[in-house]
């Protein structure tokens, strides 16, 4: 599997991370977009979901 199949793992539990904080699929999606393999970026994606995790729970519309 090497590094791209770990940089795959990690790009899909980052997603199922933030549909289970709340965020409904299409946002997840839209912020997700594909997945390059010659540049997963799962950092900046955690971070940017995280983000809006965080914007919803303050303003009440994310259950997470």
């Amino acid at each position: 599997m090497g590094a791209t199949g770990n940089a795959v793992l990690r790009y899909l539990a980052i997603r199922k991370a933030a549909s289970d904080f709340g965020l409904d699929r299409r946002e997840v999606e839209a912020v997700a977009g594909r997945f390059d393999p010659r540049r997963p970026r799962c950092d900046e994606l955690a971070d940017a979901l995280a983000d809006l995790i965080l914007a919803r729970s303050q303003t009440g519309e994310c259950s997470g």
